[in-house]
């Protein structure tokens, strides 16, 4: 290391042990001392222009960052954007996925998936403070929709748009700007769109899950849906029907079934029964068999809005009002 000098030393260390050779010789490292340093095994040459510090740690960020300075037109996307993210459901990773523009050559090495595009923006990327250049979370999100199954892709987006700041307006955006015919995922993104639950975003895949089953039952739930109580207090449900003041609660977390977390779920509870709210609680259990809960929602909520306006919905989106000319369906919910 005594051949490094400081300021490539501080180099190698901003970008996970990798720099290039501009940045090097901007630190003092000359032709001759960068050879040696390669012949003595200090450095490993990467590609022509990148080199890695020896001993540093093999992670994700360092290979990421090789690619990124050996093609600085290119982007991580795919399951490694959402990786480097922390983005759920996404699957062990095996390869890293990345993307640059059509006629850019990139040389491809083992373990890393190209993928080109003919139409890469200055808004579509974001490069981090350590030399990592990612899809933003609006590219990502169409990148995604290639990956994924299309509950797993509706569930990564919530998160996008929760924790990553994505606006609903940048997703119609980035749609306008990539989906096309013959681009792969288009059909799916445009089916996540036009499924969203509205509201705010959901938090879980337990909420996504849940919501999308009760949609699909004819319950017209929202995302996120706050109340008001009596003093100031507010609660927020994960599902709701406002017309109804009936709710839905995913509770997915650990805290849920600590004694604290309990207890005050419960006082949750009674405080929205005080204001008229009927509130459903759905646990980690109930979500291993999501359709068989999500029917007995459906068929509370067709209750609730029996015991209100005399009115059953069918599941389908129409409504049956209940009058002597149609005696079956009370019967039914014997």
């Amino acid at each position: 290391m005594n051949d490094l000098t400081p300021a490539a030393l501080a180099a190698f260390t901003s970008r996970h042990g990798a720099a290039t050779t501009s940045v090097l010789r901007q630190s003092g490292i000359g032709k001759r001392r960068l050879a040696r340093l390669v012949d003595d095994r200090l450095l490993i040459r990467v590609s022509e222009q990148v080199f890695r510090l020896a001993g540093t740690p093999r992670t994700l960020e360092q290979r990421c960052v090789e690619l990124c300075l050996a093609h600085p037109r290119g982007f991580l996307t795919g399951p490694t954007g959402g990786m480097l993210r922390g983005l759920r459901r996404l699957g062990p990773a095996s390869e890293i996925h990345f993307s640059a523009p059509h006629g850019h050559h990139v040389d491809v090495v083992e373990g890393v998936r190209l993928r080109q595009s003919t139409k890469v923006l200055p808004w579509h990327l974001e490069q981090r403070a350590d030399g990592i250049v990612v899809a933003s979370p609006a590219r990502l999100a169409f990148d995604l929709s290639v990956d994924l199954s299309p509950i797993d892709h509706a569930s990564v987006v919530e998160q996008l748009v929760a924790q990553h700041r994505l606006a609903p307006a940048d997703l119609r955006r980035i749609g306008h700007e990539l989906v096309h015919p013959a681009r792969r995922g288009s059909a799916q993104f445009v089916a996540m769109l036009e499924r969203r639950i509205g509201g705010g975003a959901a938090e879980s895949h337990g909420e996504v899950l849940v919501g999308h089953g009760l949609v699909i039952r004819g319950v017209p739930v929202v995302s996120q849906y706050s109340i008001v109580l009596p003093g100031g207090g507010r609660i927020r449900f994960d599902l709701a029907v406002p017309s109804m003041k009936w709710a839905v609660e995913v509770d997915g977390f650990d805290t849920h079934f600590q004694l604290a977390g309990g207890t005050n779920d419960r006082r949750r509870d009674r405080r929205s029964h005080v204001v008229g709210w009927q509130v459903e609680r759905v646990s980690p259990l109930d979500l291993t068999d999501v359709d068989g809960v999500c029917d007995e929602l459906a068929e509370l909520y067709r209750r609730r809005c029996l015991a209100i306006t005399g009115v059953f919905p069918d599941g389908s989106g129409e409504v049956v009002r209940v009058t002597p000319a149609h005696p079956g369906v009370l019967g039914n919910l014997g």
